[in-house]
């Protein structure tokens, strides 16, 4: 059906403006649930089309049952596209003009009403006019993105439950531009995904992160996320929008060494690029800086607000990053912020989309999560050991003090590259997306690493887990974590030595993110202890400034004769005295110099260490004096005698999962692959005849069906008769992990 629109102008009292008329032409259809747009002829043209105060366009649109919403117009520039040697080359199509974008949520009659004013003062007479809104053709179910009801993930607005399977996918390359989007929306689509980030930035997207753009909007970085956004809603894509990335606000920051330098060389509100503010810190607290803001969100909210696709708008990536200096007062001027602003989207979003916000990896910062103006908590997850039970434990304990969904914004095995060579089975990428599922959180861990996704065509990870998850009817009803019996925690004492046992050389893997608040103790008892050592040590020893994190790693073994401790440390934030204990006895006490001044990862100091250790039982402690961090760059004990742990106990296979009454998804993983354990080794160990036992569950018959992770492949499917509340699996044998839908 025709869009019919009935003009209707109404005379102003001003006499001089009854002249100016201006006209609405309708550019779609309006079917429900899709875009329908309009475009402004006539409106009067000022010195700065992209600013409210100057000009302003609202268009008020009742729907048939009464509802009202306002929505902003906007200056729109049509291009084209075309790929020029391998680079995106956008190119002006037409002249600039008015726009104006909705989304009807009901079918029948709207009335829509346009006003104009100009330096705050009616232009034109207010554009009256009426339009039908059918149903889509096919019908396109669809509704705006909430929390859900249980304050654990997301739903529709008509009470739909929305999980979320994708990964970040935050600009293209910053030559092929939109040609990326082509290829990976349709294969993530193909695969199951039906989420991704995006970022706008001074190389993606950015419409007000380059100099000569304050409140003067990049129209062709605008028409490139218009672009990937209509994308994303063909390809059924929910998309989170990122509007600042911490590199805007950073300027020679030497924890960076200097990178991220945005602030001097982009930024328009820097003083230099002929902003209001003197320093970043401005941006947060001056008056004229957030109101300056606020037209940018009133644009973005007129432009990209129509859309049910997107999903939120998130200030910051990492804002955290950006303090500077890097003191609570700064900080809270940035929570501040983030409180005014997130009232400002409340009041001027008509489609009430969510909001949060993110922040460095490993951080979690309760100031900005018990924010109502957040509406759901976001962490980042790099280089954490076990990540399937840590990102479980972790959501469940946001959701706890939070009451709000909890997404694992980025992943990644590793922070500083896809790093397949460390992950080349993708066993620890495998456990971050189950991790995330049957976790807790509102989806999948999302994978910082989408080129390396795409490239090496990791999709089938994804296919598998959505059908999977398709099969246990996820997508329905109230999922919650289920609970098991679990294994004590590991022991840091040992039992007696290994009779006759054959002496092994243990290299310790270190968890590799410096906020990770790791325990700093073990027992080395065997060779698969060792590997596991990235859950209890950091790579980073912190000094009295962060007493909360680790400050020391303390190791107990039983040492042959001729044993070795053999470290290397790659740098340090501040001056400070090494030392290595054994028993409590110093042994070794070197200065090491922060040579640079900076708190980098540099390899500043490089310098391998030796420690002759004594046969026998000891304990041995690396740590130091200084106020800020020592960074060990490997850790190795030579001739470790074979133990037990204290009392006997053993690693065992380890499980999460969510259960929605009678129904349960639970996943195992080997603890021989406890990533980054057993990363690299080609054919772990099979593990017979292990069980989990699920706790809190009817008694009865209960049917298990057990499936391989990798392909989907059913192994094996049993029916199991409990008569109390514990449910025992037997896991058919495995070497990596396995999933199992368990229903009543």
């Amino acid at each position: 059906m025709k869009l019919l629109l009935c003009l209707a102008l109404v005379m102003l009292i001003n006499p001089v403006l009854l002249h100016a008329t201006a006209s609405l032409v309708p550019l779609t259809e309006a079917r429900l649930w899709q875009r329908a747009e309009w475009r402004i002829d006539g409106a009067p043209s000022t010195a700065n089309n992209f600013d409210p105060d100057l000009i302003r366009i609202d268009a008020t649109f009742s729907a048939p049952s009464g509802k009202q919403m306002t929505v902003p117009a906007f200056w729109y520039q049509n291009f084209t596209r075309a790929l020029v040697d391998g680079a995106q080359v956008l190119t002006p199509a037409g002249t600039p003009e008015w726009r104006i974008r909705f989304t009807p949520d009901e079918t029948g009659e709207y009335q829509l009403s346009v006003s104009l004013t100009a330096s705050g003062q009616p232009a034109i007479p207010p554009i009256a006019a009426k339009f039908n809104v059918a149903a889509s053709a096919p019908a396109t179910p669809s509704g705006w993105i909430r929390t859900s009801t249980d304050h654990r993930s997301f739903a529709l607005s008509d009470g739909r439950p929305l999980r979320l399977i994708g990964a970040n996918v935050c600009w293209g390359a910053r030559t092929r531009g939109t040609y990326d989007f082509d290829q990976w929306f349709p294969a993530m689509r193909d695969a199951g995904e039906n989420f991704a980030r995006l970022w706008f930035s001074p190389w993606s997207m950015g419409l007000e992160h380059k100099p000569g753009t304050l409140n003067r909007y990049d129209l062709a970085e605008a028409w490139h996320a218009d672009y990937v956004l209509q994308l994303a809603e063909q390809c059924g894509i929910n998309v989170l929008i990122a509007m600042d990335h911490h590199g805007m606000f950073m300027s020679n920051d030497p924890a960076w060494g200097g990178a991220n330098n945005y602030w001097l060389k982009s930024s328009p509100y820097a003083v230099e690029n002929g902003g209001p503010c003197a320093n970043a810190n401005e941006f947060f607290s001056r008056d004229d800086a957030r109101k300056i803001y606020q037209k940018r969100l009133r644009y973005l909210v007129g432009r990209y607000g129509y859309s049910p696709r997107l999903l939120s708008w998130q200030f910051f990536n990492e804002i955290d990053n950006s303090y500077q200096p890097r003191a609570a007062l700064v900080g809270m001027d940035v929570v501040a912020w983030h409180r005014v602003m997130g009232q400002w989207l409340r009041a001027n979003d008509p489609y009430h989309h969510l909001i949060s916000t993110s922040l460095t990896g490993a951080s979690d910062r309760p100031e900005y999560w018990t924010m109502p103006e957040m509406d759901f908590a976001v962490y980042h997850s790099y280089g954490e050991a076990d990540p399937s039970r840590h990102v479980a434990k972790l959501s469940a304990d946001f959701v706890q003090r939070y009451h709000k969904p909890i997404m694992i914004g980025e992943f990644g095995t590793d922070f500083r590259s896809w790093a397949i060579a460390n992950d080349p089975y993708l066993r620890g990428f495998r456990q971050g997306l189950w991790g995330g599922v049957l976790g807790g959180s509102v989806g999948t861990s999302m994978s910082w690493w989408w080129e390396g996704l795409h490239d090496d065509q990791v999709y089938p990870f994804y296919t598998v887990l959505h059908d999977i998850m398709a099969r246990a009817g996820w997508n329905e009803g109230a999922w919650t974590p289920a609970t098991f019996v679990e294994n004590s925690p590991v022991p840091t004492e040992l039992g007696d030595a290994i009779v006759n046992g054959e002496p092994f050389n243990a290299t310790i893997p270190l968890n590799q993110l410096r906020l990770n608040p790791v325990s700093g103790a073990m027992a080395i008892t065997d060779p698969l202890a060792a590997d596991r050592a990235a859950e209890r040590i950091s790579s980073y020893l912190h000094g009295t400034k962060n007493p909360q994190l680790q400050q020391h790693g303390r190791f107990t073994a039983w040492f042959a004769d001729h044993a070795r401790l053999i470290f290397r440390v790659n740098s340090v934030a501040a001056d400070a005295d090494l030392l290595v204990r054994i028993d409590d006895v110093e042994k070794l006490r070197v200065p090491l110099v922060n040579k640079d001044g900076i708190a980098a990862l540099n390899d500043e100091i490089n310098q391998e260490f030796t420690v002759d250790l004594p046969a026998g039982q000891h304990r041995i402690e690396i740590t130091h004096t200084g106020t800020d961090w020592v960074n060990l760059k490997s850790v190795r004990f030579e001739r470790v005698r074979p133990a037990s742990f204290v009392g006997g106990w053993q690693f065992a296979t380890e499980a999460i999962g969510l259960r929605n009454g009678p129904s349960a998804v639970v996943y195992v993983r080997s603890p021989h692959i406890a990533w980054p354990a057993g990363a690299l080794r080609y054919n772990p160990p099979v593990v017979h005849g292990a069980t989990i036992t699920l706790t809190h569950w009817s008694p009865g018959p209960s049917k298990v069906t057990w499936l391989e992770t990798k392909t989907g492949h059913e192994i094996t499917t049993a029916t199991l008769t409990t008569k109390d509340e514990n449910l025992t699996l037997l896991i058919p044998d495995f070497a990596e992990d396995a999933v199992a839908i368990v229903t009543k």
